[in-house]
């Protein structure tokens, strides 16, 4: 009989998507591909109070290579380009290629406003069976939000602090100059290092009037309007391999 898993990134979306898998798919699977560490620390009150709501544990894979997203920077010399950030293939997507059966029914975190990423994803990997189970049952991402607040779960703290997304800090997917002057303002350590590895790379990882910019670039007095851009990130996000 087929696994039934359930993909979860401490992200809101992700959270509704597993407790409505569990709920249909007694037997699912919930995975989580371990970036804790990299990630707010706010994330592991949100794992444990995500694992009591939808009663179930959580299963924690991780990369083999790489225990941050930091030693992936460093180490491979690369943060991102156009097939993807190196960290999501190596911390998220290649260890769901080792855990993943060829049988296996998917569930993400994907929304019913997400027709687009939807069809792309299913175009782009036909050999997977995959539910979409928010978009089946008509959830918005601010459905998710309703549907955690509802059940006492206070949202990720990046949510709170006006972040559009729960990634990592200092995101590498990231070229709106509004998510890194917030990264500056809330983690002026994390921009700091991000700054400094993105130099020594050569990536230049900010979008300012049309133009690529290097962090330390950035006018941080500046007022930017505009959005964090399409960031989400997980199991499921960028290129499989970048060698």
């Amino acid at each position: 009989m087929s696994r039934v898993i359930a993909w979860f990134s401490c992200g809101a979306a992700s959270a509704v998507a597993a407790k409505l898998a569990v709920k249909k798919h007694p037997d699912c699977r919930v995975v989580y591909c371990d970036t804790m560490v990299s990630e707010n620390e706010d994330n592991r009150r949100f794992f444990l109070d995500v694992c009591e709501w939808i009663e179930k544990p959580i299963t924690v894979i991780k990369s083999a290579k790489y225990n941050s997203v930091d030693e992936v920077f460093e180490q491979t010399r690369w943060m991102n380009g156009i097939k993807g950030a190196r960290c999501t293939v190596e911390m998220k997507k290649l260890p769901r290629f080792a855990y993943q059966q060829p049988d296996d029914l998917h569930i993400f975190g994907f929304t019913a406003d997400e027709d687009d990423r939807i069809n792309e994803f299913a175009a782009n990997n036909p050999e997977l069976q995959i539910e979409w189970i928010l978009r089946d049952n008509f959830i918005r991402k601010t459905d998710c939000y309703r549907m955690l607040r509802e059940a006492h779960i206070k949202l990720p703290r990046m949510y709170e602090l006006g972040f559009e997304h729960n990634n990592c800090e200092g995101c590498v997917k990231a070229s709106s100059p509004v998510y890194w002057q917030r990264t500056a303002k809330y983690f002026p350590e994390t921009f700091a290092r991000r700054a400094k590895q993105s130099r020594e790379i050569g990536a230049r990882l900010v979008r300012v009037d049309g133009e690529r910019i290097f962090l330390d670039e950035l006018d941080l007095t500046r007022k930017y309007i505009g959005s964090d851009g399409d960031i989400d990130c997980g199991p499921y996000c960028a290129q499989p391999r970048l060698i």
